[in-house]
């Protein structure tokens, strides 16, 4: 399951764009999963509505998927009236650790979002998760080639991805052009840049440290042009060494850019949430994050809108990386528990949100649909078209390290990432302890 998604990702990311280019206009409500009524919902002829517990992780206003998930949840009203939803969300990093003590103590909800590949490893196969394949025979035409691979596990699918994902580097053109610098297309035009905007007292770009995860994407996008995708790919599947010279020059420059001030004075001090809205305000010139920024940065709050440029991470010399590998895929979706009492059903409505959140998000510029869905595309934000045609070369995909990583080797790598940026630990022991993970 843990490889490389060049050739699917790059059909899903091309299809994607046919579709968008010859969707149909009107369809932005939600839209009828084709499937006969389940017997348990006929049987309700008394009025009493059957209750399914859902978990989420969109809270914070500055998340791009907030917005289009609540439109889902009316949706889910409207198609589904017999059923209610016992909603609980939970921000980002606290819901991984619930989502991981409700599968310690059987406690999971009947429908839960989640991370895919190494992250939801360990509740499949303690048994936890239910497996699809017998549910999902109706609606496998309206999914894009290859999207539940990563959400596959021993032959069985046991999950629905919404929406393929890519990491981009966010520029803000006004702020290049203002102050005449480049956007940078190799590593040392971004030293130059960080430099120069530091010098101005312009935060060169924001990594949300406070929060681990955004953090770690600059040094696992660094390793993937350092490393190129098959190191990585084999070192994270531990059948090759972190410890290792690629390993430990994507470290180097991660210290180094910090050192030059990309981070501003205090790189550990913003979050995830406030480094975006300090993106957006315009107070940074870069920031390096998922497509569901675009969300934020094109929102109508936003000071930015209009002034922001998506493009692909600078190449670094000598590394054996390329512009056609990318930090993203499939990396989440929605997964049902194999205790929920209801099984048919919980399967019903975890489709119809999956396929409908597909939709929404893609219309609020929050991702690329990893379904076949109809939509106005007119409606569709001029970058989120822009990303899904930047991305039209791609020949191999990483996923986000830490939904690659299983179990603990997660948090493990997030905090190391951390304490580089700290300089509370070297380049080549970042390495070692990395490799311990594979040990």
């Amino acid at each position: 399951m843990k490889k490389v998604f060049a050739k699917i990702v790059c059909m899903v990311i091309m299809l994607s764009l046919f579709l968008s280019l010859f969707a149909c206009a009107n369809s932005g409500k939600a839209k009828d999963v084709d499937e006969e009524p389940n017997s348990q919902t006929n049987s309700k002829d008394n009025g009493d509505k059957i209750k399914l517990s859902l978990w989420h992780m969109w809270v914070s206003d500055s998340d791009g998927n907030k917005k289009p998930f609540q439109t889902v949840l009316k949706h889910v009203e409207e198609k589904f009236p017999n059923v209610e939803l016992a909603v609980e969300d939970i921000d980002n990093e606290s819901y991984k650790k619930k989502l991981k003590n409700a599968m310690a103590t059987n406690q999971l909800p009947d429908i839960f979002f989640t991370w895919s590949a190494g992250f939801s490893k360990p509740f499949v196969e303690s048994g936890k998760v239910l497996a699809l394949d017998e549910y999902i025979k109706d609606v496998k035409d309206k999914l894009l080639p290859g999207i539940t691979d990563s959400m596959t596990y021993g032959g069985k699918v046991y999950g629905l991805p919404f929406q393929m994902q890519v990491a981009a580097l966010y520029c803000n053109q006004e702020l290049f052009e203002q102050n005449g610098v480049k956007i940078p297309e190799n590593y040392e035009e971004l030293l130059t840049a960080v430099k120069a905007f530091s010098h101005k007292g312009i935060t060169p770009m924001v990594n949300g440290a406070k929060d681990l995860w955004p953090a770690m994407f600059y040094y696992d996008i660094l390793a993937l042009r350092t490393a190129g995708p098959q190191l990585c790919n084999d070192a994270l599947n531990k059948n090759a060494s972190f410890d290792s010279p690629e390993f430990i020059d994507a470290a180097r420059r991660l210290v180094e850019l910090t050192k030059a001030g990309a981070f501003g004075e205090n790189p550990l001090g913003l979050s995830y949430d406030n480094g975006n809205i300090m993106f957006a305000e315009g107070k940074a010139a870069m920031l390096f994050n998922g497509n569901w920024v675009a969300g934020i940065v094109e929102g109508d709050s936003s000071k930015v809108k209009g002034k922001i440029v998506a493009v692909k991470f600078p190449l670094i010399d000598g590394g054996k990386g390329s512009f056609t590998d990318y930090l993203g895929g499939a990396g989440d979706g929605f997964m049902v528990s194999a205790d929920t009492p209801d099984k048919e059903l919980a399967v019903k409505v975890a489709k119809f949100i999956a396929e409908d959140m597909a939709r929404e998000a893609y219309l609020a510029n929050a991702g690329v649909p990893g379904w076949i869905v109809q939509v106005d595309d007119s409606k569709v934000s001029p970058m989120v078209k822009q990303m899904v045609s930047m991305t039209q070369d791609s020949t191999a995909w990483i996923l986000w390290w830490d939904v690659f990583l299983e179990g603990e080797d997660a948090e493990i790598h997030k905090n190391l990432v951390v304490e580089l940026i700290a300089g509370q630990i070297s380049p080549e022991d970042f390495a070692k302890e990395m490799q311990k993970l594979n040990e």
